[in-house]
């Protein structure tokens, strides 16, 4: 019988086609690490158990801040992982409580993932990865035991499914950067637009990062960018688009390295390296940590969002006009 374990399994397996996977930084083409398994071998490597492997633990780590700061697609998918990471361990001892207590196992299973992501949910983000493992083991195991004790065997009417649907839901919301207007400065949006590429042109020509800047929009005028990759536009900006043929629309963040050190991101936050790894260990530090091999790395997005730093979305000509403007030509 297909139960919610089997389902949770199919939909990973499905999502990754078999292909190299990469739970380092989720992206296998930007990854320092030229090597990945399919997730069919990397399952079959991590020990989330008692007996937990230094590399298991960090596999974890990294695939929950994948499921926290991904993209609203990306987090579904890593968390549907980290739930199929945790089934064979509760496969087992589901069997033996279903005959213990005469109890069908589905149900117990689905009482398990549910208590799992509950866990998951009402946990705040700042907690230790090991902690957060050890908590969504326990609710799932304390889900079990609270449906058979209760005393009545019925099943649930709808599929397990909706569970596997719903699991990833957030209530959060990006507002893109164009989107928002200062009333009280600029009452046209289309203005604002072009200052703020203009603002963003003059700080680069200042910072001698233009020729960066002038390398990105030369390969998005030339079609170098996938179009699933690009900032969602307003029907303004499309008419706009419509004149180049191409949406050459960017964030600013598309010019900053993806991920910096972890000793870097401490320092930015004005902290020191082993500082930053004390509040890590507490679950006290603002961002999250990722591991490749034996190497920590933060999201610089992410830390963008914890100092307030807005990722604007751009346009090539403005930002160069700013460019030009600042350096008198």
């Amino acid at each position: 019988m297909r139960d919610v374990f089997t389902l949770i399994t199919e939909r990973v397996l499905r999502d990754s086609g078999g292909e190299p996977i990469c739970a380092h930084v989720g992206d296998v083409q930007v990854c320092a690490i030229k090597s990945h398994p399919t997730y069919q071998a990397l399952r079959e490597t991590v020990r989330l158990g008692r007996s937990k492997s230094v590399a298991s633990l960090r596999l974890w780590e990294s695939a929950c801040t994948l499921a926290r700061e991904s993209d609203h697609q990306e987090r579904e998918k890593w968390l549907i992982i980290l739930l199929d990471l945790l089934t064979p361990y509760f496969g087992g001892w589901s069997k033996e409580l279903a005959r213990k207590w005469h109890y069908d196992v589905s149900d117990i299973r689905s009482a398990m993932v549910e208590g799992a992501l509950e866990a998951w949910f009402s946990m705040a983000g700042g907690t230790p990865p090991k902690k957060l493992l050890d908590t969504m083991m326990t609710r799932a195991f304390t889900g079990a035991r609270g449906l058979v004790e209760a005393g009545s065997s019925e099943t649930c009417a709808a599929s397990a499914e909706y569970l596997i649907a719903d699991a990833a839901h957030e209530k959060e919301s990006t507002l893109p950067a164009s989107s928002v207007i200062d009333i009280g400065t600029v009452q046209d949006p289309d203005a604002d637009e072009r200052i703020r590429g203009e603002r963003t042109g003059s700080l680069l020509q200042r910072m001698g990062a233009m020729d960066q800047a002038k390398t990105l929009h030369d390969k998005l005028r030339s079609g170098y960018r996938d179009e699933t990759d690009a900032p969602c536009i307003t029907p303004a900006q499309v008419g706009r688009s419509w004149v180049d043929g191409k949406n050459l629309y960017y964030r600013v963040s598309d010019l900053l390295p993806q991920y910096i050190s972890f000793s870097e991101a401490a320092n930015v936050v004005g902290l020191s390296e082993s500082q930053a790894s004390r509040m890590a260990r507490k679950g006290s530090l603002p961002f999250r940590v990722r591991w490749i091999g034996n190497s920590r790395v933060v999201s610089v997005k992410s830390l963008m969002n914890i100092l307030g730093i807005q990722d604007s979305v751009v346009h090539p000509d403005d930002v160069e006009n700013g460019a030009a403007h600042i350096g008198g030509d």
